[in-house]
């Protein structure tokens, strides 16, 4: 027997009235009248009444119902999710070798099972030289060789592909032993960032922002406009270039390169045709390729963890041996039925109807019947519990009787999916492989499977109430520029853009910052980089202004603009105790103030330095007086851009940072006073 279902709200019309009576005296202190006379005790009531209507209403929505009301607003329940790594494949033998889509990879024990999602050409050739920078090379293949770890060293297994600054005419160079293959032949490179999962969801909401602004422009503009929006793998700024050395220090360009990487700087694929005339020599005596930062640059130097031939995705999914035969139709409507293995993964089923010699093939998986009309030859798909129903003739057409109902599916994903690095290492000798894979044990014997990764991305079905939580999380998302937070939200959510803090002001012209200018308002952006002062380059901010237009009010004008630092200096006298080390006091107090006035990390809530908050004087001072080993701040005074020493608070502007610069420290230990007399004055 089931638990009983709490109601959601059983409050009564009682006591809805009463609760709104109760209010009036907080919310309406002039109305004093609360007798059932009053006209507005009536309008109450009128509430109340329609109100405890809803609510029984409420209590008494189905599942079924909950789901349609989310899918109104666009919110579909998560199948279960399918968990994905990268493997990379060597070559021992001397030939390329093709495999195809949905190869099959396993542990030493075939316990666990992994499917390719792409067909690829595995290259006997081996990347044995990395180098990266303009003029002066440096020599990164130890660290390409290395997993990023940023517990241990944010820096060990990772290095910048164009050098610390990277500047046009900086490349990184990918020295092979040998040629690619044959020419033409599809070459797979796959490039990890330090934040692989993070670039994932970058990727989607830039292919979102692509197809959406790629539907507008076939919806409103003439034919052949949408064909001239850039790919959503172009960046914003930075332009490069794939080459391979042809000999005697001649470049060409690859062909048919399709790069996922934006510049190298989101995980992904970089697929390109193996090239003709490949030459050994370059910068070492191995046959080269790279890419060339042609133009533009970067706001914030890219890092790559890993670059690394020969790479293909692996779901955790599995093919069935051989399609599967649910059942005979009889012709009526909402026929279902369940196959023997569960659960299937969304997407991937192929269902056919088989008379004889007959076939009857172009039946589509749907979710849900909402798009379906009366002759679509659709059915449903259950994932979880492996079952799949005809339509009933309004949704869906009816599966015609005495037909065999065949299905070919794949069944995988949950949790268990997220396996660990290095668990995938071999080809898996199973029927599937061996069906679709001509000479698999000698193939078995050439090719070595490594995974560098673990995979991710596995998981449970999404349940009702998590689809729930979900849909009001994203309505509460803005969508359009209303208020101020709403124009620093959205720039914040610029896809593909490396952007950290954002702030809009009100009436505000950024030529003319003085004067009130109705209608203008100005969005101030700082990147998400290292560095005390990070600035936005001029392509950064068009970027996100070009990403804010579409979602303006019509009247209103979109400015953004980087950040006015003014240079913070902190001069002040530390007592130290008699057992503390002046010059790591010194270091420590610099390093304090560094991390305190940093416009990402810093200020009082440790997220960033507010834009336009004053530096006050007594914050720094008990910042500096909670450090260890300090017994008190004997003096303290602040000085701005232009080196005058005050003992005041320091006023910035409303759209202005601070930047932390050399400070001052003088530290005298317990039972000694000093005092600089080389200050234009101390403060008492």
């Amino acid at each position: 027997m089931t638990l009983p279902r709490p109601d959601l709200d059983n409050r009564t019309f009682a006591q809805l009235v009463s609760e709104s009576v109760g209010q009036i005296n907080r919310l309406a202190a002039s109305w004093t009248d609360y007798n059932a006379s009053d006209p507005g005790i009536t309008l109450i009531e009128l509430v109340a009444w329609l109100s405890e209507q809803n609510l029984y209403r409420a209590n008494r929505i189905t599942p079924e119902m909950s789901r349609a009301f989310l899918r109104l607003v666009g919110v579909f329940q998560h199948p279960a999710g399918i968990a994905q790594t990268v493997i990379l494949l060597r070559n021992a033998g001397a030939v390329p070798i093709a495999l195809p889509e949905r190869t099959q990879v396993s542990d030493p024990l075939g316990a666990v099972i992994f499917e390719t999602r792409d067909p690829v050409t595995v290259s006997p050739a081996v990347l044995v030289q990395v180098l990266s920078g303009a003029a002066a090379l440096q020599d990164v293949t130890a660290e390409n060789a290395q997993i990023f770890d940023p517990a241990k060293d944010p820096r060990l297994g990772s290095y910048p592909p164009f050098g610390d600054t990277p500047t046009p005419g900086a490349a990184l160079y990918l020295g092979f032993d040998q040629p690619l293959g044959t020419p033409g032949e599809d070459v797979a490179l796959h490039l990890w960032t330090r934040t692989p999962q993070a670039d994932a969801l970058a990727a989607a909401a830039l292919r979102q922002e692509w197809e959406a602004e790629k539907a507008g422009a076939e919806r409103d503009c003439p034919p052949g406009i949408a064909s001239l929006l850039p790919d959503w793998r172009q960046h914003y700024s930075a332009r490069v270039v794939w080459e391979f050395h042809t000999g005697a220090g001649d470049w060409h360009p690859l062909t048919d390169v399709r790069d996922e990487t934006r510049a190298l700087t989101l995980t992904g694929f970089i697929r390109f045709g193996a090239p003709s005339g490949h030459a050994a020599g370059g910068p070492g005596p191995y046959w080269f390729v790279r890419c060339r930062l042609v133009h533009g640059g970067f706001d914030c130097t890219p890092w790559v963890d890993r670059i690394a031939p020969n790479a293909v995705t692996a779901e955790h999914a599995v093919s069935i041996d051989a399609p599967e035969t649910l059942g005979a139709s009889r012709g009526h409507a909402c026929e279902h039925y369940t196959a023997s293995l569960s659960p299937i993964v969304a997407g991937s089923t192929r269902l056919s109807l088989v008379s004889g010699a007959q076939q009857e093939q172009g039946w589509t998986e749907v979710l849900e019947w909402d798009l379906v009309g009366p002759h679509d030859r659709s059915y449903r798909l259950e994932p979880e519990r492996g079952r799949i129903t005809f339509g009933n003739g309004m949704r869906g057409t009816v599966a015609p009787d005495g037909w065999d109902v065949v299905l070919d599916y794949r069944i995988g994903g949950g949790i268990e999916g997220n396996i660990p690095a290095a668990q995938l290492t071999r080809i898996a000798t199973s029927d599937w492989n061996a069906a679709h894979i001509p000479g698999l044990p000698t193939i078995t014997a050439q090719l070595i499977v490594a995974q560098p990764y673990g995979a991710a991305g596995g998981g449970p079905a999404e349940t009702l109430a998590a689809a729930e939580a979900r849909a009001i999380a994203e309505l509460q998302k803005p969508t359009k520029t209303v208020t101020l937070v709403d124009f620093a939200s959205l720039a914040l959510a610029t896809p593909g853009v490396p952007i950290g803090r954002a702030k809009a002001l009100a009436n505000r012209y950024p030529a003319l910052p003085c004067f009130t200018a109705a209608g203008s308002i100005t969005v101030i952006v700082v990147p998400d980089c290292s560095g005390p002062a990070p600035m936005p380059g001029p392509e950064f901010l068009r970027a996100i202004e070009r990403y804010l237009h579409p979602r303006r009010p019509v009247t209103t004008e979109i400015h953004v603009i980087a950040p006015t630092y003014v240079k913070v200096t902190v001069a002040a006298q530390l007592q130290a105790t008699a057992d503390s080390d002046p010059a790591q006091i010194k270091a420590l107090a610099q390093q304090s103030l560094d991390t305190f006035f940093n416009p990402l990390t810093g200020g009082p809530d440790g997220t960033g330095w507010p834009i336009g908050r004053y530096v006050y004087r007594a914050e720094v001072m008990a910042l500096l007086a909670s450090l260890p080993g300090i017994l008190s701040v004997s003096d303290l005074t602040l000085a701005g851009d232009d080196g005058t020493l005050t003992c005041d608070n320091l006023a910035i502007c409303v759209g202005d940072l601070v930047q932390s610069m050399q400070h001052s420290i003088d530290v005298s230990i317990a039972g000694t006073t000093i005092f600089n007399r080389s200050r234009e004055r101390e403060c008492s």
